[in-house]
Parts: C-alpha cells; structure tokens; sequence
C-alpha cells in the first residue's frame, strides 16, 4: 500500500510541475506577446511606432527561447534599446526558460508513458486516478494562492518570484529602458493572470479525469 502511495505521490509532483510548464507556452507564443503589449498600450511609451514596439517585444521573445538568436539591437527607431546590462538579464532570463522547455517535454513524455502503462490493470489505474487528483488539487492550490497574492500585492510577488531565479539587481531597471516601456507592470500582471488561468484548467482537467478514472474502476471493477 506505501510503494502505491508513494508511487502515486511522485506521479502527483511530475504531472504538477509537467502542467506548469506546458501552460507556460502559449503565454511565450508570438501572438500572445503581441496581443498583451497591445491590450497594455506599450507602443505608446515606448518612444517607437507600433510596429516597431511590436519587432523590440518579438526580438525580446525569440532572444530568451532560442539559444542561438539574433543579438539584440542597441537602438531602434533611433531610440537607445537593449545596453549591456538588459541583454544580461535577458541571458539569464534564457537559461531558466530553455532548460524549463526541455524538462517539460521530458516530464511529459514520462507522464504519458506511464499513465498508458499503468491504466492496463486495476491497481495501476487507481494510482493513476490518485496521481491525476493529487496533481490537480495541488496546482488549483497554488493556482488560487498566487493569483490571489499577485492580485493583492503584484509588486511583492514580482520581486520574490525573481528572486527565486535572479540574483538581485541583476533584473531591476530604470523605468527610461525600453525593456521595462515595452514589457511594463501591466505586461506582467496580465501574463501571470493568463499563465495561472491555464494552470487551473489543467489542473480542473486532472482532477475531474482523476474522480472519473476512480469511480468507473470503483463501480465497474474496470
């Protein structure tokens, strides 16, 4: 009963931190960048037209996702863009964000694989519905928590989150960079919002196919 638990357990962990990285995505997209520095009005502090608020933001997005991205220009539109210090950050934004795309894939390929292994017998698929349910509460949890907290005190929130990953004052700038004009407060916000609302769909999605996956096996015996 323990090794089922503790089974159970692990599999909670990996599906949790697997979700995470997946609702991760669609907020890195390319859409999705451009339709938040739209709904922020970005282009209206940038100093840059709005096409050329919209080139800074997508070079920003493929400079932290593709190692070997174009380098960052040092003025836009005739307007100082990306100095030293901001590329730093962005690297270092970069080496959170890749090895996180890799370890989502790899947690994925692992959930998938052993959830298609253990339903294949009555006790597997009660370790799997229990790994689905433990998944799901803990993600709705933590869901709920931070967007609570974010939503109460964004500025704090900001700043632990960063401090998790950054060391300080590598990640902080004036408000005259164009890093922060294009990528303000709001950007910010909105993203966390959008991030933590797929994370509890995912996480609603594990849990309901977690109770369904148990009360079949526990009213059908299947």
């Amino acid at each position: 009963m323990w090794l089922a638990r503790a089974e159970a357990l692990g599999a909670a962990l990996v599906l949790a931190v697997a979700a995470l990285g997946l609702a991760l995505v669609p907020v890195t997209t390319s859409a999705c960048v451009r339709a938040l520095v739209t709904a922020v009005g970005s282009a209206e502090i940038t100093g840059l037209s709005e096409a050329g608020t919209f080139a800074a933001a997508e070079a920003v997005r493929v400079f932290v996702l593709d190692a070997d991205a174009q380098a960052l220009p040092e003025t836009l539109e005739g307007v100082p863009a990306f100095d030293d210090d901001a590329v730093s950050h962005l690297v270092d934004v970069r080496d959170v964000l890749i090895p996180t795309r890799w370890l989502t894939i790899a947690l994925l390929v692992l959930s998938v694989t052993w959830v298609a292994v253990r339903v294949r017998t009555p006790g597997g698929r009660h370790v799997v519905a229990a790994g689905l349910r433990g998944a799901g509460s803990a993600l709705a949890i933590g869901a709920s928590l931070a967007l609570v907290v974010g939503l109460l005190d964004f500025g704090s929130f900001f700043t632990w989150f960063h401090g998790l990953f950054f060391e300080a004052g590598t990640w902080t700038f004036p408000s005259s960079a164009l890093l922060i004009r294009v990528f303000p407060t709001a950007f910010w916000v909105s993203a966390g919002a959008l991030w933590g609302g797929l994370v509890l769909m995912f996480a609603t999605a594990m849990f309901i196919a977690g109770r369904r996956l148990g009360f079949t096996q526990g009213n059908y015996g299947v």
